[in-house]
Order: structure tokens, then sequence, then C-alpha cells
């Protein structure tokens, strides 16, 4: 299969600023972390309608045409719903509108009043210190703790994010995939970590982002193959990144996960405070 084109995203470092403005100044609203939002985009699904985006001055929406969903994000204060309202003419159908904070009755307020009622499933948000989550942890017998060890590794990397996720992309599609990523200007290779078995294949991974401006980090994704669940990688992964985030000079680390996944859940309230939920709101009328 031939490489996947790169991907060029307009205005990226804008609206990743805006984030990181709102990550600085807290609030009622949910702001996904600038690091997330390069995720999006340069590891969005090679088979589906690339995202889109709107910009204006102190707020954007991400338009992913596929569900259709629709996220708004801004600068603290920002005015979001005329920006929602021209993502909703950019949509045929009616869309979900993601990301929403449960504690944010502004943009609750505007889409209860479009016709839109939140869903049943939602995601929690949990934060720590860094400090508190980078303490030593054993790593298991048989079981090595490091950044991926360049694209030789990237198969074996996403076969299990493919097998942790239960992927149905087509495994050349979801390696094209990684490559791009790993390609892509977001990348940075040593905060992409994994726990690879003496066998050499990789049994689990995380992937951390960093934000120097506000000093918060933010963890996505974080996955364990299914064959080596159940042996404590994950807090093995989690305390070698958080080490690493207080080098960077990050105080707070995040991660979020949907409330549906009990074992994720589990895993983060051992180590982390849940801080709240994010909706989405769908259509109905």
């Amino acid at each position: 299969m031939p490489a996947l084109p790169p991907i060029v995203v307009p205005r990226l470092a804008v609206m990743q600023a805006m984030l990181s403005e709102s990550l600085a100044a807290g609030g009622s609203r949910h702001t996904i972390h600038p690091g997330e939002l390069g995720w999006w985009f340069f590891h969005q699904d090679p088979s589906r309608t690339p995202l889109e985006t709107l910009i204006e001055d102190d707020a954007f929406a991400v338009i992913d045409a596929n569900g259709p969903e629709i996220s708004v994000f801004g600068r603290p204060g920002a005015e979001r719903v005329p920006l929602l309202d021209a993502a909703l003419e950019r949509v045929d159908e009616r869309p979900t509108v993601g990301f929403v904070a449960h504690t944010d009755t502004e943009l609750a307020d505007a889409l209860r009043g479009r016709g839109f009622e939140p869903d049943p499933a939602f995601e929690l948000e949990f934060k720590a210190a860094v400090a508190e989550v980078a303490v030593p942890s054993v790593v298991p017998d048989g079981y090595t703790i490091r950044p991926v060890a360049g694209e030789e590794e990237a198969w074996s990397r996403r076969a299990a994010s493919h097998a942790a996720f239960a992927s149905s992309l087509e495994p050349e599609l979801h390696h094209q995939r990684y490559l791009r990523f790993m390609r892509s200007e977001v990348y940075v290779p040593e905060r992409d970590l994994v726990a690879v078995h003496a066998d050499g294949r990789v049994a689990a991974f995380l992937v951390w982002w960093g934000d120097e401006a506000s000093g918060v980090a933010q963890l996505e994704p974080v996955g364990t193959h299914p064959d080596h669940q159940r042996r404590g990688l994950g807090r093995a992964l989690l305390a070698r990144a958080a080490g690493d985030m207080a080098a960077a000079g990050m105080h707070t680390v995040r991660v979020g996960t949907g409330a549906h996944r009990s074992d994720a859940v589990a895993f983060y309230r051992r180590s982390f405070r849940e801080v709240g939920r994010t909706d989405w709101w769908r259509g109905v009328r």
C-alpha cells in the first residue's frame, strides 16, 4: 500500500493557542488539550471524510462530516453560539455536538433551544498533580518501558492499539495511519511510550501531550493489548510518563474516558481525581 499523503491543517497553531489559554484559565467550559487537537487531525481515519474547521477570532469549530459531529471551543469568555450555528449550516443532517461540559449551561441552553438533548452516554474527566502520579512503579518481569523505537516498531505499536480498541480498520491502513501520525508536525517521539514484551512485541502504549504555556499535560491515547492486561503495565507507563512530564515542567495531567469503560474508569480512579463529565448532544427535532 502506498504511503498516505501528509495532512495539512491551516491555522493549527492559532487553534492550539486558543485551547492553551482556556486550559490556563479553567472555568465551567470543557477545553480539549492542544495536543488532543493534533491527535484528532493527524491520526484521523483515512477511510473517512477528513475533518473540517471554522475559525473566528476567538473561537473555532471542528466538523466531522462522518457522524456528523461538531465540537466548538474558544478562548475564555469567547462567544461560541454564532459559530455553532455556522457549523450547523455546514452539515446536511442533524449532527451530534460533542465535548460539552456538564457545567456549561450557556452552551447547553443554546443546544436545548435548537432542538438538542444530551445523550445518555458521556465521558468522565480526570485530573491529578503530576507529582502525585510521578511515583516509582515496578515494571513487571519480562517487560521494558521506553519510547517507541522509530518507524520500524510502528507495526507492532499499531497492532497493540488495534487490539486494545477492537478497531475495525484494515491492518495495513491502520499501519499507514500511524506512520502518517509519526511523520507529522505534532509527533514527539519521546512522548510515545510503550511497554515491550521480551518477545519484542508492544504490549501497552501511552502518548502524552504537553502544553508549556499552561503546564497541563494530557494522556491520549492509553491502552493495553488484551493478551497483556492486568499485569501493571498501565501503572508502569503512567509512572514513566509522569516523570517525563515533571522534567518537562508540567504540573497537572488530565485524561478522559467513556463512562461505560469500567476497567479504564477504575484504573484512573486509583491515581486521579474525577473532576467532571462531558456530554454529547443529539438533535431530536
